[in-house]
Order: structure tokens, then C-alpha cells, then sequence
């Protein structure tokens, strides 16, 4: 290490200054009365000094946590080798490293204030602390997520007009609408937590997507006719039976993993479900539910490899804990006396609020232009059931 120059007073050489004085004389009393002149010298660098210093993170940096920090250390020595450099968070060492470069990771597990501070020594057994850098940890925010399970008819009748002397087949029908009152939600101030799920099913049940709404927007590019394209080209690989049995279950699953945190590939690991409070049908009651809805659509009976009988709601047949309500929603495409129409309506609860049945029919044209916002009030959680409907359409004209 090089040496420096200060102006240096000659009577009493330890004072040492930066810059002289106008009459370049020493500006500190002397005994006896002498008077020191300052000269431009040369000051030696003691062999041995140790310079340490932390680079990042910097002074009041915020972290989240149970996220990493990363300190990252500057050390050196005029003469001999830096042998080693401790990491200090609360002069409590984390770790070290014996060679540059001199950074090390830690988890940030408690909230508050840490003091972090670098040791660096040499290969003589000497040390030097930096000077210290205070960081605040802060709480992990835990976001409120809504969920919305959609199970989409695909078998074969799906493909059929949707009314006679319809241009349109029933999946396209359904997937313009879908993808419009899914693409409306973009105004919704919680979009980035509320999950859609898309199944689906004929006599199979596959998950087309979990995405965020804003995600799902961003994805498509605010494209919603290549979002309702994508949906009915899903749709349009099944076109076989109607097992609506084993969708129903699939749905089940999916949202007693959700509740639990057990979804995998689940992009968030905490998080609690979005909540909402309601005054229950008949008694006025205040009741807090969950944002979680589930509603299949579908246009005829459970039939699907031979199995004709419809299995019970396993939402109300068995309860999930958290739920405090059924969330089953359902909607039939045709007529009203068709079996599967009546199998469905049978299979879904009352609404809490209305005590009406949570069942849709879509029997005639006229009623088509209410289907985007059953998607739209569906997956933004904000009702079960037809009168819950008409708040919604209300609410945009």
C-alpha cells in the first residue's frame, strides 16, 4: 500500500493535518511556546493494516422475511494475504470465506433491525471490523387468494348447435363467453391473486391452466378472441362421453390441496384464502366465506363407461374444513325436462344469500347474453346464484 502525504507540524509531528493553515503554522498550542511550521511529507503506511469494508447490501435495505442476503465484502492487507473474512449479522457470525470473492448468503429469519459487520484477517493472525451497515427485515406479507375451479363440458354433444338454427356449436359458444367474462375481470383490483382453473372433461378430466387473472391476460396478450381460440381448440381434442362424477371429484381434490397448501406446482407457498362476509338467508346472520367457487357447465346426464348414476355432491356430502358453505355451482345447456338437466339441479346446493338453487339453464337464446357474466360473477367470486346473476348485469349496464 502506497504511502500518504499530509501537511505535518515539525515541532510535534503526531499533529497531522489534511490542509495547512493560511501561515502554514501548526495550529495547535505547544508547550514552551514553540510554534510548529507544517511541511508536505510523505506518512508511511504501518506494514500489516487490514482495510475491510462492506460493498452490499446497503445501509437501510429493506428485506422480506425468510428471503436471502447476500453481504458482499471489499478486504485487503499493504503486505502478506487476507487468510480468511467473517460474516456477522448482530455480532453473531453466519459464515465466512477464505478467499476472494469475499461474499455469503444468510436466510433472514427474524423481523427487525440486524447489524451487519465483515472480519477480515490475515495471514499473521491480525483482524480488522468494518464499520457496521443496519438492514430491517421485514414481515412476509401473506397475499389473500381467491379461486375459482371451472369444469368445462367437452364430450362430443358439446359440438352440436347451441340452439336450433344456431351458426354456433355450444363449445364455441361456451368459450367466447368464457373468455369474455374472464377477460372482464382485468379491472378487478385483486387480479393478481385470483386463480383461475380450467378443466376439461369428457370421460376424462384434464387441467387446461391455473393461472392468475392477470396473468392469464398478459399471456394472451389482452388478446380475448385468442384466449376463447385457445379454449375451444382444448376443448375440441375430447369429444367422447360425460363423466361428471369423476370431474366433480377431480374439483374436490383440487380445492382440498388448495386449502391445504398441498396444490403442486402451486406458484405461491403461503398464502390464505381470500374472505368475504355475508348476511345468511333468514336469520341475518354475518358469516365470513371463502372466495372459492367451483361450477361446471355440461349438456347432458352423467354417462361415461357405462356408469349412469350421478354421484352426490361431494362438496355437501363431504364438507371441506373452511369452506362453511357449498360452492358448487352448476349450469345446463338444453331444455329444462331433459334428464340431465334435473340431474344437476339436484345436484347443487342453496344459495346463503338468496336461498335459491345454484343452478343456471340456458334453454333459449335470449338467455345467452347472461353467460358471460356467470363466468365473470363465478370467477370473481362474487355470488352462487340467479339473483346473485342479476346484481352482477345490473352492475355493468
Amino acid at each position: 500500500m502506497p504511502p500518504i502525504k499530509k501537511w505535518v507540524c515539525q515541532t510535534d509531528k503526531t499533529h497531522i493535518f489534511d490542509d495547512p493553515t493560511d501561515d502554514y503554522f501548526c495550529p495547535n498550542d505547544h508547550t514552551d511556546g514553540d510554534i510548529g511550521l507544517l511541511i508536505y511529507e510523505e506518512i508511511p503506511i504501518e506494514d500489516g493494516e487490514i482495510t475491510v469494508a462492506i460493498m452490499s447490501p446497503s445501509k437501510s435495505q429493506k428485506f422480506e422475511e425468510g428471503t436471502s442476503i447476500t453481504i458482499t465484502a471489499d478486504a485487503d492487507v499493504d503486505k502478506g494475504r487476507i487468510s480468511k473474512v467473517e460474516f456477522l449479522d448482530n455480532e453473531k457470525r453466519v459464515g465466512e470465506v477464505i478467499s476472494s470473492p469475499y461474499h455469503y448468503s444468510f436466510q433472514a429469519t427474524s423481523v427487525g433491525a440486524h447489524s451487519l459487520t465483515v472480519k477480515a484477517w490475515d495471514d499473521q493472525d491480525r483482524s480488522q471490523v468494518s464499520k457496521p451497515v443496519t438492514i430491517t427485515v421485514t414481515p412476509t406479507v401473506t397475499p389473500e387468494v381467491g379461486l375459482c375451479v371451472i369444469l368445462m363440458d367437452a364430450s362430443a354433444s358439446m359440438f352440436d348447435p347451441a340452439f336450433e338454427g344456431s351458426p354456433l356449436t355450444k363449445a364455441r359458444l361456451v368459450a367466447t363467453s368464457a373468455a369474455n367474462g374472464i377477460f372482464d375481470l382485468e379491472r378487478m383490483q385483486n387480479n393478481p391473486y385470483a386463480y383461475i382453473a380450467l378443466f376439461k372433461f369428457d370421460d376424462r378430466v384434464e387441467l387446461m391452466l391455473m393461472e392468475t387473472v392477470d396473468q392469464l391476460i398478459t399471456r394472451f396478450e389482452k388478446n380475448e378472441r385468442q384466449f376463447a381460440n385457445y379454449l375451444y381448440d382444448e376443448l375440441s381434442k375430447m369429444q367422447q362421453g360425460t363423466d361428471i362424477n369423476q370431474a366433480l371429484m377431480q374439483a374436490y381434490s383440487f380445492v382440498d390441496k388448495f386449502l391445504k397448501k398441498q396444490l403442486p406446482n402451486f406458484p405461491l407457498k403461503k398464502y390464505r384464502p381470500m374472505m368475504q362476509r355475508i348476511l345468511k338467508y333468514g336469520s341475518g346472520e354475518s358469516v365470513s366465506i371463502p372466495n372459492i367457487r367451483v361450477l361446471i357447465y355440461t349438456d347432458g346426464r352423467q354417462f361415461a363407461h357405462g356408469v349412469k348414476v350421478l354421484h352426490p355432491n361431494p362438496f355437501s356430502q363431504s364438507p371441506l374444513e373452511g369452506l362453511n358453505h357449498d360452492i358448487l355451482i352448476g349450469a345446463f345447456f338444453g331444455n329444462g325436462d331433459d334428464e340431465g338437466c334435473q340431474e344437476l339441479k339436484d345436484l347443487v346446493s342453496r344459495c346463503p344469500i338468496h336461498d335459491e338453487l345454484q343452478f343456471f339453464l340456458f334453454d333459449n337464446p335470449a338467455r345467452i347474453s347472461s353467460l358471460k357474466y356467470l363466468f365473470r360473477m363465478a370467477s370473481g367470486a362474487s355470488g352462487f346464484c340467479p339473483k346473485d346473476l342479476e346484481k352482477e348485469i345490473k352492475r355493468e349496464s
